[in-house]
């Protein structure tokens, strides 16, 4: 038998040690390193949509707290112009005051504002009434629209003489006129 020298056999099993890292661990290696780095990128994308969810519950609690603010906003601007609440608000409100309320009609105009958001179309309704009653009423009638929820301008009031009738009450006589008015709100 021959004699293998013992610096040759630890040489040799060295360089197959060296091969066998080279050619099974190192691919191998690689693989875990690019898994790592993968395991990094999925947990920096979970931890980022866990904090967009996160933001968004905490902003929907938020507007759940606010829900009588936003109340009162969209009653300030209503989404769709219902014209018969509208209508019946201003029967309601003159009726309060001591007007009677001759003639109603209501117009339907479109004006355009723009936001950074987008193009928002504001529509304006325009209301022309015809109203019975004295001063007082009229002031009435006119700080029941200022302290409305909704959105009120009044564009013109005119009053005529001509349709003005004496009522005597126990200390006092009052006149009674017709008013016109011309009151503007908006929706979007």
């Amino acid at each position: 038998m021959p004699r293998i020298d013992k610096p040759i056999i630890i040489a040799l099993t060295l360089f197959i040690i060296l091969l066998l890292i080279f050619f099974l661990v190192s691919p191998e290696y690689q693989k875990f390193k690019e898994l790592q780095t993968d395991l990094g990128i999925k947990k920096a994308e979970y931890n980022a949509q866990k904090d967009y969810y996160a933001e968004i519950a905490r902003s929907y609690y938020e507007l759940k707290n606010r829900e009588d603010d936003l109340k009162k906003i969209d009653n300030a601007l209503p989404s769709d112009p219902n014209l018969g609440r509208l209508s019946y608000f201003i029967q309601e409100e003159s009726a309060k005051s001591g007007l009677i309320l001759k003639s109603l009609f209501l117009t339907k105009a479109s004006t355009s504002a723009s936001n950074s958001a987008g193009e928002n179309t504001i529509k304006g309704v325009s209301l022309s009434l015809s109203l019975v009653g004295n001063y007082s009423s009229l002031g009435n009638f006119i700080s029941a629209l200022e302290n409305s929820a909704r959105l009120f301008e009044i564009a013109s009031i005119s009053f005529g003489a001509g349709d003005t009738a004496n009522l005597e009450t126990q200390f006092q006589t009052q006149s009674i006129y017709t008013f016109s008015m011309q009151v503007n709100t908006n929706t979007y």
